[in-house]
């Protein structure tokens, strides 16, 4: 299906339910598969015991960091492809070749600073060592990352999300296979411990770009490189679209950084329940972020055809499922929180801390969840810069001050109320942002966030 087949499936598509799952549920399949590899990895060396589980858990943090700026750049990516009347196969692969300098920059970066950055902060030799092992056997698989991006931008805007999510889940159950042989030593592999974990993942990651390769090649069309001209019309348009979504991404990930250096004033064992609490949040919020995704290819295609009802319900729709999903995950998160504490945690203590925070988060991630579908709506308006000085404002202004002001004296449960408390105040701005915007465009107005920034 091209581009523009795909635009006209979804511009006549009515705004309802059976219409969003077929694009949201297999994206959010897809973002659920990718978050069980951190998951995968912290189960599996955390029987290896606490050093090797401390390695992995920083040196997954450090490319998270560098994965949010990739991520950054897909959120771009997609919004301007979205946008788009015509064919786009030469922004398809202009995207894609960018991505992977950026990837090539990162890995080569990440690989010549992570001992540093790892001795600044821990020191202890031994985990130090471990920790940027692994962290060096993930920067490998960073470009494999940005191709599978480009691969769910296709498929998802040509109306076959689920050839993306079906590779995507082979891949991340044969990377669970892949790093239990090499973690452990099993069918004549090596047996690596933490690292072994690190170089499973990657080799998995490359997998799928292999198989989403001969996906593409066995179809009818293949995406065509554009003109001298338009690559360097299409770079600008590209650069525009990506900078403030990379560097919000880039807030984010360091953003956390900080909360962590603050929260270990409180002492290790809040610090290691944390740790428990925010690998199941980044699990609670996967389908949004598959709404989000959903959002960036249907409000985006309803936007293009300057369909003003549908873009309305559109965005409706996708926000209410959004939050009513986030709830029922939220509750029964909170219902499930010993068992989930005890799956990943050892220490009686780290049990009770991390089951006493979690419902609070539950609650945060249900706030999280209308930021990244209101952010979505917002940037597809092109008013990028705005999003990120909002966003990334109420992360830094907001939530760090007053955490390291009051933690120390209110203790570990202020923690999870801070989080509700900003993501609300993030919440409104972005909603009567997206609110004002629609209703400018139903009384026949022009709105100026609809200039890219």
């Amino acid at each position: 299906m091209s581009n523009s087949e795909a635009a006209h499936l979804y511009s006549s598509n009515e705004p309802k339910l059976t219409n969003l799952w077929p694009i949201a549920l297999p994206l959010s399949g897809a973002m659920l598969s990718q978050a069980l590899v951190s998951l995968v990895d912290t189960a599996l060396v955390g029987h290896l015991g606490g050093l090797a589980l401390a390695s992995v858990s920083i040196g997954s943090y450090l490319v998270f960091i560098l994965v949010a700026i990739v991520t950054g750049f897909g959120t771009g990516w997609h919004s301007l492809l979205s946008r788009q009347t015509h064919s786009q196969d030469g922004l398809m692969v202009l995207g894609l070749v960018y991505g992977v300098l950026i990837c090539v920059g990162l890995a080569i970066t990440g690989a010549y600073c992570i001992h540093g950055v790892i001795d600044f902060f821990v020191v202890d030799d031994r985990l130090n060592s471990l920790a940027a092992h692994y962290a060096q056997a993930r920067l490998w698989g960073l470009p494999a990352i940005v191709i599978s991006i480009g691969a769910r931008i296709y498929w998802s805007e040509r109306g076959s999300p689920w050839q993306y999510t079906k590779i995507i889940l082979l891949v991340h159950f044969t990377n669970a296979l892949i790093s239990f042989g090499l973690v452990f030593g099993v069918a004549g592999l090596p047996a690596l411990g933490a690292v072994g974990a690190g170089i499973g993942t990657s080799i998995a990651l490359w997998l799928g770009v292999l198989l989403q390769l001969i996906l593409l090649l066995r179809q009818s069309q293949k995406p065509k490189v554009a003109t001298a001209y338009l690559i360097h019309k299409q770079s600008l348009l590209l650069l525009k679209a990506t900078w403030a979504p990379m560097l919000q991404q880039l807030a984010f990930a360091l953003h956390l950084a900080v909360f962590l250096w603050i929260l270990s004033q409180l002492g290790a064992s809040a610090m290691a329940a944390s740790f428990a609490v925010l690998n199941i949040g980044l699990v609670m919020i996967l389908p949004a972020i598959g709404l989000g995704q959903a959002t960036l290819t249907l409000v985006g295609t309803a936007m293009t055809k300057q369909n003003i009802q549908q873009t309305r319900r559109w965005s409706q729709l996708i926000l209410q499922t959004g939050l009513i999903i986030a709830i029922v995950i939220s509750l029964s998160a909170a219902a499930m929180s010993p068992w989930l504490t005890q799956w990943l945690l050892v220490n009686r203590e780290l049990q009770q801390l991390a089951s006493a925070a979690l419902p609070w988060y539950g609650m945060a991630m249900v706030l999280e969840t209308g930021i990244i579908i209101l952010s979505r709506m917002v940037v597809l308006t092109g008013s990028r810069k705005t999003v990120l000085i909002l966003v990334s404002a109420s992360q830094w202004l907001v939530f760090l001050p007053l955490l390291a002001w009051l933690a120390p004296s209110y203790g570990f449960m202020l923690v999870w109320w801070l989080h509700i408390g900003y993501r609300a105040l993030s919440v409104l701005l972005l909603w009567l942002i997206w609110r004002q915007y629609i209703k400018s465009l139903l009384i026949g107005l022009k709105p100026s966030l609809n200039k890219a920034e």
